[in-house]
């Protein structure tokens, strides 16, 4: 029906808190047997105050469509309502340096989920994703975020091109990610509007990417091991980013 929005299903006890807590459009809240685990019913109580809908589920029915770590609840929420980068741009506070992270083919969930809780700690304005070529915001991202794409604002673009080519145009720097880049990261001004791109771990950033961006840099490291997982890269990255930020007093 045109209009409806689609719906997608999320598991776990801490996705389903911030999802009732965020007054994300929760359609339905579903629960194994009766639902009397002591810490899921705070989260009935609450999502009965907002009328949400409540349904149990027999323990073998839901056991066989939820995953084992679904600790007894799951629950039926509105999909991701995408916004424009101009609407991220817009929503940075006037005593805030903007913060984006862009990610140009990361494909595995759990990366995806793991970025967004971790943006959402560090206090990112906006996650961007392409419109192709990158995991989709179902039950394993939501369930890997804990929660935070519920508060996290996220853009898709038609590729990461094309927003490197909009932050350009709107006093955005981009600084790429790359195990490769002369520059260690720990050595670059972060306190400038900026736009980290990260890519997935087997390509890395994508050729036109890596041309377009104003500066590539690497988080150095003493291993042997010479590649970071994308999702650990990305919060070590903006890690170094709010400590910069922090002691400039930003």
């Amino acid at each position: 029906m045109a209009g409806t929005r689609k719906t997608i299903h999320i598991y776990g006890k801490q996705p389903v808190n911030e999802a009732v807590e965020s007054g994300w459009p929760v359609v339905e809240i579903i629960v194994r047997g009766k639902g009397d685990d002591r810490q899921v019913r705070p989260i009935l109580d609450k999502a009965r105050d907002r009328n949400i809908k409540i349904s149990g589920m027999e323990p073998r029915d839901f056991d066989l469509r939820y995953a084992k770590a679904s600790q007894g609840i799951a629950a039926r929420v509105g999909d991701v309502v995408f916004k424009h980068p101009e609407q991220l741009l817009a929503g940075v506070p006037r005593n805030q340096t903007p913060l984006f992270v862009a990610l140009d083919g990361i494909q595995d969930p759990q990366n995806l989920g793991s970025i967004c809780r971790t943006s959402h700690a560090m206090g990112v304005h906006g996650l961007v994703v392409p419109r192709r070529r990158t995991a989709p915001f179902g039950e394993g991202a939501f369930k890997a975020s804990a929660g935070a794409v519920f508060y996290l604002p996220i853009s898709e673009v038609p590729n990461i091109h094309h927003f490197v080519q909009w932050c350009k145009k709107n006093g955005v720097w981009v600084c790429g990610l790359d195990g490769t880049a002369d520059t260690s990261l720990w050595d670059m001004d972060l306190t400038v509007p900026l736009a980290l791109v990260v890519g997935s771990e087997g390509k890395g950033i994508s050729r036109l990417v890596r041309e377009r961006c104003d500066y590539l840099a690497r988080i150095p490291m003493s291993g042997k091991i010479d590649s970071l997982n994308a999702a650990v890269a990305c919060g070590m990255a903006l890690y170094e980013v709010q400590r910069q930020r922090v002691f400039r007093g930003d």
